[in-house]
């Protein structure tokens, strides 16, 4: 019989112990999910406690980031955003596969793509990537990214 084995995280086994600070940004969040075991303590910013939880809020980020938008960092971003204000037509699942799996590669290799699913409304010049992904080859996750223009 198989047995499926699958990565624990060091941090995912300290419960006290944030991975990092959730996106998007909500004033006066409650401590991260599951504040009922830490205590309903009130932060600026909400935390996230696992790995599997960050992973999803550095991926918004990333997408959310145009090329260029960090001074430091010009090379960062998605570049998502752009395509808002180009022609959108049945070439936009091939540009959006491109930026996605060629920005995962240099920023994100534990990360593997599943499915991606490219929706656009030409005339409201809306555009919405569903995209199921996993790390490290454990259980699969959603991100959904809307963009308005």
């Amino acid at each position: 019989m198989a047995i499926k084995q699958t990565n624990i995280f060091p941090l995912d086994k300290q419960p006290r112990k944030a991975v990092g600070i959730a996106y998007p940004f909500s004033a006066f969040a409650a401590s991260g999910t599951g504040s009922e075991e830490r205590g309903s303590e009130i932060t600026p910013f909400k935390s996230n406690y696992t790995t599997r939880e960050q992973v999803k809020s550095n991926l918004s980020v990333f997408f959310t980031t145009n090329k260029g938008e960090r001074p430091l960092n010009p090379n960062y971003g998605g570049g998502l955003k752009d395509l808002l204000f180009e022609q959108l037509d049945n070439k936009a699942y091939d540009i959006v596969y491109k930026r996605v799996t060629d920005g995962l590669s240099v920023y994100f290799p534990e990360v593997e793509v599943k499915e991606l699913e490219v929706l656009e409304n030409v005339d409201q010049n809306e555009l919405k990537i569903v995209m199921s992904y996993t790390v490290f080859n454990n259980e699969k996750d959603t991100l959904e990214l809307n963009f308005n223009g």
